[in-house]
């Protein structure tokens, strides 16, 4: 019995560093402004890639609703190319005032090299910045 349980410990502490490996690597996507100019929302984005490989693409539908949470506008946004361990800023415009974003969803992700979709939507992290603006999925 004794003998069982030592190799269970054993057995556990092989797999605990993969465990905490695989839980921190993961793209975190930040919003981190919003300028109004021209009729137009400019929503600037931080892209942390804290994997061991590149992503060659990383394409989000982004549903942004007004204060009142409403759908207010819908796009696609092409997050990548972002090399390994790197970290880069995107910038993207809608049409309408900054003042008409209350919240960002990330609904799905659309596409993603070298992973699928769904794999690359369950390993973002995602915040905000923007004070009253919530970025989530």
């Amino acid at each position: 019995m004794l003998a069982g349980v030592a190799r269970m410990v054993a057995l556990l502490s092989f797999l605990v560093p993969f465990t905490v490996n695989a839980a921190t690597e993961h793209v975190r996507v930040e919003l981190n402004g919003a300028e109004s100019a021209d009729n137009r929302c400019r929503l600037t984005f931080v892209i942390q890639n804290t994997l061991a490989r590149a992503l060659d693409s990383l394409k989000l539908d982004l549903v942004l609703f007004n204060p009142e949470g409403i759908v207010y506008r819908r796009l696609i946004t092409e997050m990548a190319p972002v090399r390994d361990a790197k970290t880069v800023v995107k910038t993207f415009a809608v049409d309408g005032d900054c003042a008409q974003v209350g919240s960002i969803l990330v609904n799905d992700v659309t596409a993603c090299a070298p992973d699928e979709p769904a794999v690359c939507l369950d390993m973002l992290g995602l915040s905000s910045r923007m004070k009253g603006v919530r970025l989530y999925k």
